[in-house]
């Protein structure tokens, strides 16, 4: 009887043992999924949290908190380029240092990636500097963990850096994932205002005007204008291109928006064949939504099935700057009201250290998401 016992003792809790431990494997079963799944899912209300950033650009230090041995100071170059890059985007680095990048030169063109280490684990931060040490074209930006989506404070803490390290006479900010022409832009530049410039692909929607930043270009007068103002009137908002909009906005400069719309493609180019032309590059300026496999393909069509075989510069064809008014209908007087709610920031003063309620979340980007957008 005793034995009967035991053993039916033992299958009830053999029996229990197997049903916990199926459900320990199905719940670690969902949970990758939905891990996977996550930046799919976001819906806009997601992306307001009760979470807080810190927007404390006033006090950063650009001196010495520069990772990277490519800290010289006072070097004239035409243009400033600076990639905005995240920490985990090592392939479209890769791809980049592989293509267009090959083309700057310090007289001409100073290239250098942007990125930081927020949310990066130990393992991964040991990478990143092996990375940085290895190629000497990146520098590191000393951002908080609360500052996942504190696209505007980033762009200060560039502008300063730049201005601290070149004698730059234009500076673009753009993202890892655009295809740059760049022998175009810099056969372009010495045709172009030198002063008051902000140029790019421009937004033309009620209350919203701007240009998207991608793809942004000012003048050093310009910012030399935003970082004299950080400690006193300058208004800040955690998104980048809406921060801009409101200091051309406020700029004591005639400002020139330069609406490119048609030379700089804001679409993902990259999974559209009918950029992969040998002459891509005489008719754009620059390619959204292009990412490492791609920047390669497009590199091999252009340059080096088609340029690296010309004898001379092919010609590039410099069209005038149209007025404004004639291209967007709308004003260019900016107001966050023209956003939806999930967007929609108020301005505060830099000099107050502001912050606002906004996810920490990763930003889901195209490569993840697929397009965002319907018309451009």
């Amino acid at each position: 009887m005793s034995y009967i016992k035991n053993n039916t003792r033992k299958n009830f809790y053999g029996r229990r043992i197997s049903q916990i431990s199926f459900w320990i494997i199905i719940s670690f079963v969902i949970l990758y999924i939905l891990t996977k799944l996550r930046p799919f899912l976001l819906t806009p209300d997601q992306f307001r949290t009760t979470d807080t950033v810190t927007f404390e650009i006033s006090k950063g230090d650009t001196t010495d908190k520069v990772s990277s041995k490519d800290n010289s100071t006072n070097e004239n170059s035409l243009l400033f380029i600076a990639v905005l890059t995240h920490w985990r985007r090592w392939k479209r680095r890769a791809g980049i240092r592989e293509t267009w990048m090959t083309q700057c030169t310090r007289d001409k063109a100073r290239c250098l990636f942007f990125t930081d280490d927020v949310g990066a684990k130990e393992n991964d931060k040991r990478l990143l500097e092996s990375e940085i040490s290895r190629n000497n074209d990146t520098i590191l930006m000393p951002m908080t963990e609360d500052m996942s989506f504190a696209f505007a404070a980033r762009l200060l803490w560039i502008l300063q850096w730049a201005v601290n390290h070149s004698n730059f006479e234009y500076f673009l900010r753009i993202d890892d994932d655009h295809f740059l022409c760049i022998e175009r832009l810099l056969h372009e530049l010495p045709w172009r205002p030198k002063k008051a410039l902000y140029w790019g692909f421009v937004h033309c929607k009620p209350k919203i005007v701007r240009i998207d930043e991608a793809w942004l270009i000012l003048t050093r007068d310009l910012v030399s204008e935003i970082l004299s103002k950080i400690n006193t009137t300058l208004p800040c908002h955690p998104i980048g291109d809406q921060a801009v909009a409101m200091w051309m906005n406020n700029s004591t400069y005639n400002v020139t928006y330069f609406m490119d719309n048609t030379r700089i493609v804001h679409k993902t180019a990259g999974h559209d064949t009918k950029y992969y032309t040998k002459t891509v590059c005489e008719k754009f300026i620059s390619l959204h939504g292009v990412f490492d496999v791609e920047m390669r393909k497009l590199w091999l069509v252009w340059h080096k099935l088609y340029r690296a075989k010309l004898s001379s510069m092919p010609r590039y064809k410099i069209s005038p700057i149209r007025k404004f008014e004639k291209l967007c209908p709308y004003s260019k007087v900016f107001s966050t009201d023209g956003f939806y709610p999930e967007y929609r920031f108020e301005s505060r003063l830099c000099r107050l250290n502001p912050t606002w309620s906004i996810s920490k979340s990763v930003h889901p980007g195209r490569e993840e998401t697929g397009e965002r957008y319907s018309s451009y």
